[in-house]
């Protein structure tokens, strides 16, 4: 049940927020608005998405509530079936009777529907006026469209462009109210993990890409730019820290699966391409370690990973390891004792603590420490040997280079 009196104006500026990423055309507004004075009733214009789009001065509380239920639920109504018949009235629980009048383009493709109260016959000055408003709907889409490709084209010269490209990317994305003014800036790059991905699959960098860009729209005032490296990797850009779950939730929709995300710190706008790499190796580090990094990682969670992302590991041969790992690897093929020793250097040389993260007796941990030592070239006491063998071990399991 709908509230009364000033709770209802609480819900339509609620309302309105939500849809405020629509790109506004001043020109249709003032058309539909004349249209109304002309017809004497409240009016609105969806999209062929069935979002609203514009709508006339809604005074009274029943026209206010009628508009507040409509900007919410529009996109999950039914869509009428105005294919071949222009209008259909349609009995939209807890509005009543609408009548949608369809809008055609000149190939007569309905780009959007005019939607008001049904009262009966449709009003005759319907017929001259559609033709008009699908026009200027039309030219707004066009406008929403060029837009779109200018935000793409300036977050694609903001992370690799050369440093005037960069710096003029930075300024038009302000001056041209695509990225809100912030003292600090998020880089997110996004993609699927190339050694594996079919052709079709690096179509989803974009995909993830554009909902990601959707989702913030429709469900906040926030200003967020995206766009797709020749490389296909997907580059977002947020005025604000990202919120990690709800990224999560984004990609985790089957439509986009494999993509995986990384996200970089926050920094200024003209530092953005420095948060967008540590975006990439973070991304990196996630497809190159999947088991041990979320669909989306920080460039601070990933640590010592995303610094080895640095370097080509997908590429690497057990010639490119450490001495130390490389003659370990040559002599030790068991998984179990790969593990033991790299849980063994994660715990700092603790013999009680890593026998009970593996679940083992200390004799048993202890058993298969000394056959590791007896092919080790050094100490495992000494503090440089375990550090090249614990870093050594780690860029080996990136560059999928170990047992098992």
């Amino acid at each position: 049940m709908w509230q009364c009196g000033d709770e209802i104006s609480d819900t339509l500026s609620d309302c309105s927020a939500r849809i405020r990423w629509v790109d506004r055309s001043p020109e249709l507004d003032d058309a539909l608005q004349d249209l109304s004075e002309e017809l004497g009733c409240r009016l609105v214009v969806l999209d062929a998405g069935m979002r609203a789009v514009a709508w006339s001065i809604h005074e009274s509380p029943e026209d206010r509530r009628r508009l507040a239920h409509l900007l919410t639920h529009s996109d999950s109504w039914e869509r009428p079936r105005t294919s071949r018949t222009p209008q259909q009235v349609i009995e939209i629980p807890g509005v009543g009777p609408l009548l949608f009048t369809r809008l055609v383009d000149a190939r007569r493709q309905i780009v959007g529907h005019l939607v008001l109260p049904s009262t009966g016959s449709p009003p005759p000055e319907l017929g001259h006026a559609t033709e008009r408003l699908a026009a200027l709907l039309q030219a707004r889409q066009q406008n929403a469209a060029g837009r779109s490709a200018r935000a793409h084209e300036l977050t694609v010269d903001l992370v690799a462009g050369d440093a005037p490209v960069r710096a003029r990317a930075a300024e038009a994305l302000i001056a041209e109210r695509f990225l809100s003014s912030s003292a600090s800036y998020c880089a997110v790059a996004l993609g699927v993990d190339p050694r594996t991905a079919a052709p079709s699959d690096h179509e989803k960098a974009g995909q993830a890409v554009a909902r990601t860009l959707g989702f913030v729209r429709e469900t906040s005032t926030a200003t967020v730019v995206g766009g797709v490296l020749d490389n296909q990797v997907g580059v977002l850009i947020f005025p604000r820290p990202v919120v990690v779950p709800r990224l999560v939730r984004i990609l985790a929709d089957p439509q986009v699966t494999p993509v995986r995300a990384g996200v970089g710190t926050l920094m200024a706008l003209e530092e953005a391409p420095r948060s967008f790499e540590q975006a990439r190796l973070a991304w990196r580090a996630s497809w190159l370690a999947p088991r041990d990094h979320g669909t989306v990682t920080t460039w601070d969670a990933a640590g010592l990973d995303a610094a080895l992302a640095r370097m080509p590991l997908e590429s690497f041969t057990r010639a490119d390891l450490p001495p130390v790992v490389r003659d370990l690897l040559g002599a030790v093929d068991s998984p179990d004792l790969i593990a033991t020793l790299t849980a063994y250097l994660d715990a700092g040389g603790d013999a009680r603590r890593t026998a009970g993260e593996l679940g083992i007796h200390r004799s048993t941990l202890y058993y298969r420490l000394a056959k590791m030592r007896s092919v080790i070239a050094g100490d495992l006491a000494d503090g440089a040997v375990r550090a090249e063998l614990h870093t050594g071990l780690r860029m080996a399991r990136l560059a999928g280079l170990l047992p098992g």
